[in-house]
């Protein structure tokens, strides 16, 4: 019995003791954290005739980017298709050039934001089946 008591009373003041010490002293704690850059973006949507006829919607792309300085939205086509086609990324509006790479837009700062995207086809149409979107951060 003594033994027992001897023993929870040792166990209280050593529990004890830390607290009465930090009571009385004051710490500096310097935490620094990485955070990776990580930007996606994702197809959302199913192509489908707008309300003209001439234009075609392409669904809606949702773009995430938490780079600081901001990112691109491009857009790589077929090199030789789609020259003179207009695609329309939210309020932003690009003519392709038939190059096979398109600035979409430039945002300044991180963002997370979703956006319809469709395309006014140019005079040969629609002549490629290639059409992939990227963010690209700086």
């Amino acid at each position: 019995m003594f033994g027992k008591f001897f023993i929870g009373t040792a166990a209280i003041a050593l529990a004890a003791t830390p607290t009465i010490a930090l009571a009385n002293s004051s710490a500096t704690l310097n935490l620094r954290l990485t955070i990776p850059v990580h930007c996606s973006v994702k197809y959302e949507g199913v192509p489908s005739l707008g309300t003209s006829s001439s234009t075609v919607s392409l669904g809606n792309v949702r773009e995430y980017c938490n780079a600081t300085r901001g990112y691109e939205l491009v857009m790589t086509y077929a090199p030789g298709s789609l020259n003179g086609a207009v695609i329309k990324a939210g309020n932003d509006i690009v003519v392709l050039d038939g190059s096979g790479r398109a600035v979409l837009s430039r945002e300044m700062g991180p963002r997370m934001q979703t956006r319809p995207l469709a395309i006014i086809p140019g005079v040969n149409g629609i002549d490629t089946d290639r059409l992939a979107i990227d963010v690209v951060p700086f």
